[in-house]
């Protein structure tokens, strides 16, 4: 789908911010930008005034539930502690300690991952008997972005992001990592750079979805499945560049709002009071979205401050879902 456009001027602003300050005009709600590189905002209604940053940072969740969301082992801890069903795993405070449970974890895929972290930064996917050399790079790629990691059970599964607003869950989407679909003719290289002309794909965060990366992660992840950005996949093949799922890294984000089944929308909600959040986006992964959701096959991955808005206004497929008013509704504009 198409984004409509957004108010002339706001271009250069994370695309979340541009919602917000989209739905704020139609409301007359004056916008005074106050910092353009940080998309922080200002909003005044009368005698009302509020203080927006990146969109969804308002003063609805404190300083703490933003920490407590950002820090992996606390938001863990008080996901177990509220009985909201997690993958099982460790924290490390340094490499030599990772790498000497290597074998501990060498039969279970694993995910290796910094315990502060956002937009899916430094995280890695590790397989069943990996060698400890690959082991090691996510490893070391994880603690260059955190003076801590988590290396946890992968559970298998598609990952979705539900996007909690005050006492309601009011979008869910399936996070698809970057991939491209193979024609029989073209190579992966080529296949992205068609699939990157999709005016929809930018960079910076400012467009509704990021153009997929050819770095080393995704020459690491393609030669995994036996491929390099010079083969030629089958016709229809799907052919993955990322193991995780942020649309950050050039993912997809399909709306399946009205599949999803009620109970997880409960378990989203829970997870969220656990860390007293009112705004933020929990991450499960779940083989079976639209069934009753049972523990075997279905986890919590994380609790995220700062969740982004365009991946539910604009999706790559499915429903487009409103949820900028929702935030200015939950700030008490009128």
């Amino acid at each position: 789908m198409e984004p409509k456009p957004l108010l002339p001027g706001w271009q250069d602003l994370e695309i979340s911010t541009q919602i917000i300050i989209r739905d704020a005009m139609s409301r007359g709600i004056k916008v005074e930008v106050i910092d353009r590189k940080e998309n922080f905002l200002r909003l005044v209604q009368g005698d009302h005034t509020e203080f927006v940053k990146e969109a969804s940072k308002t003063r609805l969740d404190s300083l703490m539930t933003y920490l407590v969301m950002e820090n992996k082992i606390a938001s863990k801890l008080v996901l177990n502690e509220n009985n909201v069903r997690v993958p099982i795993g460790k924290d490390y405070t340094n490499v030599e300690d990772a790498l000497l449970d290597y074998p501990v974890f060498l039969s279970k895929k694993k995910v290796i991952k910094p315990v502060t972290t956002n937009f899916g930064i430094g995280i890695g996917i590790s397989n069943p008997n990996d060698s400890l050399e690959k082991f090691t790079f996510f490893v070391k790629q994880a603690f260059s972005f955190s003076n801590s990691i988590i290396v946890e059970e992968f559970i298998e599964g598609p990952e979705y992001r539900f996007l909690v607003l005050g006492d309601e869950v009011v979008a869910v989407c399936n996070r698809v990592p970057a991939n491209v679909v193979g024609d029989g003719v073209h190579t992966i290289r080529e296949l992205i750079e068609i699939k990157n002309k999709d005016p929809r794909r930018g960079e910076g965060h400012i467009t509704a979805l990021e153009k997929i990366q050819m770095s080393e992660i995704e020459s690491l992840v393609l030669s995994d499945s036996g491929y390099t950005f010079s083969s030629v996949p089958k016709k229809e093949e799907q052919v993955f560049l990322r193991k995780n799922s942020n649309i950050s890294t050039g993912g997809d984000s399909i709306d399946v709002t009205d599949l999803v089944h009620p109970e997880f929308k409960t378990i989203a909600l829970n997870a969220a009071k656990a860390a007293s959040a009112v705004i933020c986006g929990i991450d499960i992964i779940s083989s079976a979205i639209s069934e009753k959701p049972n523990p075997d096959h279905y986890a919590v991955l994380e609790i995220n401050f700062n969740p982004v808005l365009y991946i539910h206004e604009f999706p790559y497929a499915g429903k487009p879902r409103a949820v900028g008013d929702k935030i200015l509704d939950l700030l008490g504009f009128t």
